[in-house]
């Protein structure tokens, strides 16, 4: 009796410990699910020995390695690569020795971009908080990577549905990309105003420098992903756009971004390509030109064509005419726009005149960016129809140009 009497205390103590133990982890579990994560069966990896980790652009770009006898939960796989997320990112591991698993895990439920941070060095990501913690993987010198939140002496990344932890001291918080807008061009001797205008020698003279100092420029996808944390660009990217359609531009900037490689963006106002006659000569000192189709055509290697109004680019005592027109009539004049440039994601505000009802409209026409005219950098602070530029004009110094061009301009 007191055998049986013995054996009922430790089954019910037993029960009381299953109890406490399935009390405690469901209590984990909804703490972390509270702090941002869930509990999820995934496949994940534990590599054996560190490797590299790629993003897909143009091209496999390394960005960093992830550290061997880390679980990092993969999203997909083929024959060559697994497929983990960084951030909203996509990045490849290529397959070698790993051990594949499935098991329930806690993952991160919050992966909204906070901001981005550039690396200076190569720079360890943290398994914790803790400068003595494990490292999870390493990013490379010299790019901008977004983080997923800001934690008193730390950034956050998310990697492979792990939080990882950067240290503020060994980064530099990114102030956004560099976005310069050009008009007008034409040798120093043939200029009658500055307005709207910079000089060929001063422009070739930029360019120079971005080439000598190997600045990458960017595509409007590409600086839409950066945008939207859905893509690592060097520290020296940059963006270059040009206004209106001028046939200055095709003169004289064509070839020089041609020779250095580079790319541009060319914001067009479709009602005034074709004014002329295919095959115009360019008359530096005559009226304004305009590209014709056959110009949109030839320059397609260099220039990227994109929305700059069908015919809303105009004035009425000193305000753009598209503010006194309905949401609906900015509608009909971008779709007439994007009729002309149909592969266009991104729109430029003529004289950089906007409202509510303009980027309403773009939004609705399916532009994911819009440019305005106020000068400062484009992060991810501000909206995406709200993208500041550095106007480019002849009454620009060269040092403000380079001290732009390289993240050093305070704005006040």
């Amino acid at each position: 009796m007191r055998k049986v009497y013995i054996n009922g205390l430790l089954l019910v103590g037993l029960v009381i410990l299953i109890i406490v133990i399935y009390t405690k982890w469901i209590s984990v579990e909804t703490e972390a699910f509270a702090q941002g994560f869930q509990a999820e069966e995934r496949k994940f990896i534990i590599l054996q020995e560190r490797q590299p980790i790629y993003m897909k652009d143009t091209a496999f770009l390394k960005i960093g390695e992830i550290e061997a006898n880390q679980p990092f939960a993969i999203i997909g796989e083929d024959e060559a690569y697994y497929e983990l997320r960084l951030g909203k990112m996509t990045v490849f591991v290529r397959k070698g020795q790993a051990i594949v698993e499935k098991k329930k895990v806690m993952t991160a439920v919050h992966t909204e971009q906070h901001a981005a941070i550039k690396t200076q060095q190569k720079t360890i990501v943290y398994d914790a908080a803790n400068l003595q913690s494990a490292t999870l993987m390493y990013l490379e010198e010299g790019y901008r990577y977004p983080v997923v939140q800001e934690e008193k002496d730390w950034y956050i990344v998310n990697i492979g549905e792990r939080l990882g932890y950067v240290s503020k001291r060994s980064v530099a918080l990114d102030e956004g990309l560099p976005v310069l807008v050009y008009h007008h061009i034409l040798p120093k001797s043939l200029m009658k105003t500055t307005a709207s205008t910079i000089s060929l020698e001063a422009f070739e003279q930029q360019m120079d420098y971005l080439a000598d100092n190997k600045f990458k420029t960017l595509m409007a996808n590409q600086f839409y992903d950066y945008l939207e944390g859905r893509l690592v660009v060097p520290t020296n990217a940059l963006l270059i756009t040009f206004d209106d359609g001028l046939l200055s531009t095709k003169e004289y900037a064509y070839p020089i971004l041609k020779q250095h490689g580079f790319t541009a963006i060319q914001h067009i106002i479709s009602s005034r390509v074709n004014r002329a006659q295919e095959g115009q000569v360019f008359d530096a000192e005559g009226p304004l030109q305009f590209f014709t189709n056959s110009d949109l055509i030839e320059l397609a290697d260099v220039f990227q064509f994109e929305a700059h109004t069908y015919d809303l680019h105009s004035l009425n005592e000193g305000i753009g005419i598209a503010l006194e027109r309905s949401e609906e009539e900015i509608i009909m004049d971008l779709q007439h726009n994007r009729q002309q440039v149909p592969d266009a994601i991104s729109l430029a505000y003529p004289y950089g005149h906007y409202n509510e009802e303009f980027m309403r409209a773009a939004k609705e026409v399916g532009l994911l960016i819009a440019f305005t005219t106020v000068e400062g950098y484009a992060n991810m602070n501000a909206s995406n129809y709200e993208v500041c530029r550095f106007g480019m004009t002849e009454k620009k110094s060269f040092e403000q140009f380079t001290t732009y061009v390289n993240g050093n301009m305070i704005w006040q």
